[in-house]
């Protein structure tokens, strides 16, 4: 027993780490079929190759066809076609699946479904494990099955594939009821029928609503809900007569067994076995034909022993021809007991018996081992795609900070931007307002003052003018017209141009008078050359705002102002000889504060030196 045991695992663990060895199958398979055809050893197109698949496929030579897919992988894996490998991978599972061998067909579809995970087509490797789960329930392996089928779930559910989606819940409802949890694969045959439900617009082929509903009246009948079971069953015969003799004598054959089931009595199971059988007989389904004998046996072996013997050695029979184990093994299940209870030799069936079931477990084990060992390398690859994607996750979440905050910068910039216009709007309102004022101050204080004395004068009643009132009038006039064009030349336009010069030279000698002395040396027309618009008006509004305050505050009689430039700088000097001021107390109130804003806003700086009746030193100085 227990060398047995050891050889068993060493085969089990010998499978699992080759898994390749089902390239044997392929030699075996040669063997079996002397009559099979050479490949050519000429060089085919994909296509060329297809139609010959197809035409073997179209006479059900599925050994050729499976010999040609071999030669379409070949030569697609040469062209590096990636559809085409794939297609060819599930030709051999497909064609091994229609020739009964299941371990194959297994092998291909495992080839495929990693192939497509590999190429991230998730939806087909969904579909390959499909066809992996059916074949594990094939073969009796329930509890593989339903674990292949809910890995499937991961990529095909949520998706359009409806179809093999309900496929996948199918195999689950299944797996579950031959496990014995009947409540479950309701469950899982309800999600199924909720699709069809929720998408009545979908096209599902009628015969996978067929397989859906009928497993539907199994589980109920497991749970031994009878009626409703055979209600269903009865609804699909009415529905399938005269159209589908196939799922008719399906219906009627699962109906018979469950009234038969539900009443060992009732005339009705006999009559509808009986029926089902020879509809089944004309349409020669080795399938249903085996789904007929074993219901039969069953239904006679309590009563006619003889007679259920021979149904469930027909039911042996077909199930040699399915090249089915599983269904082998329900068939010598009666067959033994049957023999037994009539006395009759059963070393055979036996031998057969034990042979089918190391085979089975054999097959069982062979699949886990591939599937297994598949899976840990999926399960690696997927792992791998997963950290792929979570780097590209965080890529993006970083592109996207790197967004925002660029957004944001952007923005701080722009209120910052906006902020200092609009300072500089409302230092320009002000200054405007200001500018404004002191010509409606100097309008109304001095010339409305000096006009309306001039007025008094004219208007004194005095019998003839005199010389000296004239002359006072004139002189009087006279001072009112310099003042209106120092008003003028205080608020008019500046030419910034090439006659800019000119103008600021004519600036400072209108300032110069009989009681002050205006000294200050004229500059080359090129000077201002490298000198912005706006600087030089700011510029010639300040050195204006310092001759007015001279003016009318300072009684200087000596002013100088020399202008010096250099490669980066130029730099201004004003200096006078007049009463001076402190700094401290009197620079906001005279209108030099005025001074040192338009200084800052061409980004220069102003230095103020004066003490009482010591004159004042004013430095300017501004980048070019």
């Amino acid at each position: 027993m227990n060398n047995k045991f050891l050889l068993l695992s060493f085969i089990t663990l010998f499978l699992a780490c080759y898994s390749s060895v089902f390239a044997i199958d392929f030699l075996k398979f040669e063997n079996k079929n002397s009559t099979t055809p050479p490949i050519e050893n000429t060089i085919d197109s994909l296509k060329q190759i297809k139609k010959k698949i197809s035409a073997f496929v179209k006479k059900k030579e599925y050994s050729n066809a499976i010999i040609y897919s071999k030669k379409l992988l070949h030569e697609a894996k040469l062209k590096s076609d990636s559809s085409t490998i794939d297609n060819a991978y599930f030709r051999q599972a497909f064609y091994f699946d229609k020739l009964n061998q299941v371990d194959s067909s297994y092998f291909y579809y495992d080839k495929s479904y990693t192939y497509n995970l590999a190429l991230k087509d998730t939806v087909v490797a969904g579909e390959r494990l499909l066809g992996m789960a059916n074949i594990q329930k094939s073969l009796g392996d329930y509890t593989g099955a339903m674990i292949t089928a809910i890995d499937g779930l991961k990529y095909l559910e949520n998706t359009e594939e409806l179809e093999s989606t309900i496929g996948l819940y199918q195999t689950i409802a299944v797996a579950q009821k031959e496990l014995g949890h009947p409540q479950e694969a309701l469950r899982w045959n309800t999600k199924a029928f909720n699709i069809l439900k929720n998408n009545p617009k979908a096209e599902i082929l009628p015969s996978s609503i067929h397989i859906i509903t009928i497993t539907r009246a199994n589980i109920l009948a497991e749970k031994k809900e009878y009626s409703a079971s055979i209600h269903i069953l009865d609804s699909i015969a009415q529905e399938t007569t005269g159209k589908n003799l196939f799922e008719f004598s399906r219906a009627i054959c699962n109906m018979g067994h469950f009234k038969w089931l539900e009443d060992a009595n009732n005339p009705e199971s006999e009559t509808l076995l009986l029926e089902s059988l020879r509809i089944r007989t004309s349409l020669n389904t080795a399938s249903g034909l085996f789904s007929s004998y074993i219901h039969l046996a069953e239904f006679y072996f309590d009563t006619k022993k003889a007679k259920a013997l021979r149904y469930a050695q027909q039911a042996y029979t077909y199930s040699e021809k399915l090249n089915n184990p599983v269904a082998s093994l329900e068939a010598l299940d009666l067959i033994l007991p049957l023999k037994r209870d009539l006395r009759q030799a059963i070393s055979n069936e036996a031998i057969t018996y034990s042979q089918l079931q190391n085979q089975l477990e054999k097959s069982r084990q062979t699949i886990r081992a591939i599937y297994a060992a598949t899976k840990y390398d999926n399960d690696a690859l997927e792992k791998e795609n997963l950290k792929l994607l979570t780097q590209v996750a965080i890529k993006e979440k970083q592109k996207i900070l790197a967004l925002a905050a660029a957004v944001f910068l952007l923005g701080v910039i722009g209120f910052v931007i906006y902020y200092k216009n609009h300072q500089k709007q409302k230092e320009q309102l002000e200054m405007s307002y200001k500018t404004e004022l002191r010509l409606s101050k100097k309008l109304h204080d001095e010339l409305g003052n000096d006009i309306f004395y001039l007025m008094t004068q004219v208007q004194q009643d005095t019998p003839a003018p005199t010389d000296t009132k004239n002359a006072l009038i004139l002189n009087g006039l006279d001072s009112i017209y310099q003042r209106v064009r120092d008003i003028s030349k205080e608020f008019t336009a500046i030419d910034t141009g090439k006659n800019f010069g000119k103008e600021f030279f004519a600036l400072l000698n209108s300032y110069s008078s009989a009681s002050t002395k205006l000294i200050t040396k004229e500059l080359p027309l090129s000077f201002w050359d490298d000198i912005a618009p706006k600087t030089k008006i700011e510029l010639y509004r300040v050195l204006q705002e310092l001759l007015v305050n001279m003016k009318k505050h300072s009684e200087a009689t000596f002013v100088a102002i020399t202008c010096v430039k250099n490669a980066k700088e130029i730099l201004i000097k004003y200096v006078d000889n007049g009463v001076g001021f402190d700094i401290n107390e009197k620079i906001s109130g005279n209108g030099l504060k005025n001074v040192e804003n338009r200084i800052a806003s061409i980004k220069g700086s102003i230095n103020f030196e004066s003490k009482p009746k010591e004159g004042v030193t004013v430095t300017l100085t501004f980048a070019i």
